[in-house]
């Protein structure tokens, strides 16, 4: 290597990681290249976006905007989706979780975070969190997927298992984070914590696992969406807008 490539390579990649606090752009982490968009520079708590099962940064273009006007915030795209870089087989919940916490090391963003997960995406949070407690200053679960959903369905809403093919596959579905038959969660939070459900079609037995989310917390407050499927991020935005606004504001005022 020449001694001027020496001297631009290192200033090359501190720019990249630098642009990634504030813009849009590729950042290397844990052998992908992950797509980052991060906006927004008030203090606090950087506020994290995790999309769900296929999702990308554009799950949050209802929220990701309003919500840089009083925190930074960043989404990005897991490898294999979106604008990243391609997987040649599928991920794990624990490499998921893996590549998210690289991502955050090499783009620079230092802790606090508060998490904010949809679907499938809160069940990465969580995993995160378990790992990286004292870095997590809160989280808002949007319809979050329950680790015991597949044998819970099983158990009361059997139609609800059409879109996991694979969920008599014990090994698939232990690898994407859900428990086998009658296992419980062990996960438990001490901090502030909003779980927002769907309210159409009301499901029981989601409604049931989302109380159980909420409850981990002392500090957890459910809310239903009561206009909204699946995807209340893009059918009442302003409900996640306000809870992440709640979040911060009780991290904030416990010294988080």
């Amino acid at each position: 290597m020449s001694s001027l490539a020496r001297t631009v390579l290192p200033i090359a990649l501190a720019l990249s990681a630098c642009f990634s606090l504030f813009g849009q752009g590729l950042v290397s982490a844990n052998g992908h290249e992950l797509f980052l968009d991060c906006r927004g520079t008030a203090p606090g708590p950087t506020v994290i976006l995790l999309a769900g099962g296929g999702g990308t940064t554009s799950t949050w273009d209802k929220v990701q905007p309003q919500v840089s006007a009083f925190a930074r915030v960043c989404s990005y795209d897991r490898a294999g989706l979106g604008q990243s870089s391609d997987l040649q087989k599928p991920q794990s919940a624990d490499q998921i979780v893996d590549d998210l916490a690289a991502l955050l090391k090499a783009a620079r963003l230092s802790p606090p975070y508060v998490l904010v997960g949809h679907s499938i995406g809160g069940l990465y949070a969580r995993k995160f969190d378990a790992r990286y407690d004292s870095e997590v200053a809160g989280i808002v679960l949007v319809d979050s997927a329950h680790e015991e959903q597949i044998w819970r369905f099983a158990e009361g809403e059997p139609d609800a298992l059409a879109e996991y093919p694979d969920w008599k596959n014990p090994a698939v579905m232990s690898a994407q984070g859900f428990l086998p038959p009658k296992e419980r969660v062990q996960w438990h939070f001490t901090k502030p914590l909003i779980v927002l459900e769907h309210g159409i079609p009301p499901e029981p037995v989601w409604h049931e696992m989302q109380k159980d989310l909420a409850s981990r917390s002392p500090e957890g407050k459910l809310i239903t969406a009561t206009k909204s499927s699946h995807y209340i991020q893009k059918l009442q935005p302003e409900l996640v807008i306000e809870s992440i606004r709640a979040v911060l504001s009780q991290a904030a005022s416990s010294g988080r």
